[in-house]
C-alpha cells in the first residue's frame, strides 16, 4: 500500500512540475496581475485554487470522514444553484439530524449548534490541515495564493 501511495506521490509531483514549468514558461512571456482580472474571473482562479487545495488535502488524509465535499444546491427562495464545500462529516451529521427531526426523534438543529455538536471533529480537520501545511510546501502555497486571490476578490 506504501509503495502504491509513493507511486502515485511521485507521479502527481512529476506531473506537478511539468505544470508549474509550462506556467514559468508562461509566467515570462507575461504575467498574469490580480489586479487585471474581473471579478468573474477572480472567482473562476478562486475556484480551481479551491480544487486543488481540497483534492490535495483528501489525497493525503487516512480518515475518510475528514474528506472535503464540494456539491451543488439551489437555496431555498431562489432558483440558481449554488455550490458548497464541506467536510464529510458535516454532510452526514446535518442530513443524520434532518432526518431524525422529520421523524420526530430530535430537533433540526441550527448551523452554530452543528458547529457545538461537531466540535470534536472539526478539532481534528484543523489538526490534520495544520499536519499536511507543515508537511507541504506545495499545500502551504495553495493556501496563500487562495487567500490572496479572496482578499483581493473581498476588496471589490
Amino acid at each position: 500500500m506504501k509503495a502504491l501511495r509513493f507511486i502515485c506521490v511521485y507521479t502527481f509531483c512529476s506531473a506537478l512540475l511539468l505544470a508549474m514549468a509550462s506556467t514559468l514558461t508562461l509566467a515570462a512571456e507575461g504575467q498574469i496581475v490580480m489586479e487585471d482580472l474581473t471579478r468573474s474571473q477572480l472567482r473562476g482562479e478562486i475556484k480551481k485554487i479551491e480544487t486543488e487545495f481540497y483534492q490535495v488535502f483528501n489525497r493525503s488524509i487516512e480518515d475518510e470522514n475528514l474528506a472535503i465535499i464540494c456539491y451543488e444546491y439551489i437555496p431555498t427562495g431562489s432558483n440558481i444553484k449554488a455550490e458548497a464545500c464541506e467536510p464529510q462529516f458535516v454532510t452526514d451529521k446535518r442530513g443524520n439530524n434532518a432526518n431524525d427531526a422529520r421523524l420526530g426523534y430530535d430537533l433540526l438543529l441550527t448551523p452554530t449548534d452543528l458547529q457545538s455538536v461537531l466540535a470534536a471533529e472539526y478539532k481534528a480537520l484543523n489538526a490534520a490541515m495544520s499536519e499536511l501545511s507543515a508537511q507541504s510546501e506545495y499545500f502551504r502555497e495553495l493556501n496563500s495564493i487562495l487567500s490572496a486571490l479572496r482578499e483581493e476578490l473581498a476588496s471589490r
